[in-house]
């Protein structure tokens, strides 16, 4: 019996360990940007990939305090910053929030331009009272995924197109963000517009049947369906409504896949 007993108590062991050897960290499939102690904390950046572009990119960050232990319940923040000698000024965020799945703080920031002799671009990321600055390269995306517009009612809009993990022929999820330019370091989301989202294939003369024009979701979200016939370079025009006017009779986006 206690052969018995010995036996499965070392199984046990044994798969307990390997349970834990085989456990992935939670920045599994992540890119490790930079990383800095302050407050008795380590605070790493991380992201999905470190080619970074004008457009929607994802952060992560994660907390533990030097003495061991995830940090669970900080207040951390982005702040990009585009330096351009002369001037400063930033563009529109998702604010990071804990992601319980992925035990990381999940954000996005949207950069409006690429570093160029012009200006170069930083990411402030701030945790509790601690505050760190990480330079960031920012290239050219292949197509158009953000845009900025004066509207007619005469204030500054920024759209981007937020692109899911893979485009396909068929129908696709559609989500865009839309910010308004409050100064040059404020960019509150705007609810509650009409978005009218129209699909076309410059190189074929055509668009496409039974798309889905994005409504707001809330916090500058707006989610519709767009369908592509076929791969290759799609352009999506948008007009946009406030309160029954047009402010944008046809901006656009680009798609290749």
């Amino acid at each position: 019996m206690n052969r018995i007993f010995s036996c499965a108590f070392l199984c046990a062991l044994i798969f307990a360990g390997c349970k834990k050897e085989n456990a992935k960290p939670a920045e599994a499939g992540k890119v490790r940007i930079a990383q800095t102690t302050g407050n008795n904390m380590t605070i790493t950046l991380w992201a999905d990939n470190d080619a970074f572009i004008t457009g929607y990119n994802k952060f992560y960050v994660s907390v533990n305090a030097n003495e061991g232990g995830e940090i669970k319940n900080a207040k951390v923040r982005f702040t990009p910053v585009m330096d351009m000698g002369t001037m400063k000024h930033s563009s529109p965020v998702e604010q990071p929030a804990y992601n319980t799945l992925n035990k990381l703080y999940e954000g996005a920031v949207i950069f409006t331009m690429p570093t160029s002799e012009m200006g170069s671009w930083q990411l402030k990321v701030a945790v509790n009272d601690f505050e760190e600055i990480f330079p960031v390269t920012i290239g050219n995306s292949v197509k158009k995924q953000v845009v900025t517009f004066k509207g007619n009612d005469d204030i500054k809009y920024v759209l981007c197109l937020v692109p899911p993990v893979k485009w396909q022929v068929g129908l696709n999820d559609l989500q865009l963000l839309l910010h308004r330019q409050a100064s040059a370091n404020e960019f509150p989301p705007v609810d509650g517009l009409v978005i009218e989202c129209t699909p076309e294939m410059p190189s074929m003369g055509h668009g496409s049947p039974n798309n889905i024009n994005p409504v707001s979701t809330g916090n500058g979200h707006y989610t519709g369906k767009v369908n592509f016939t076929m791969t290759g370079e799609w352009r999506l025009h948008f007009a946009i409504k406030k309160e029954g006017s047009v402010i944008k009779d046809d901006t656009f986006l680009d798609v290749l896949f």
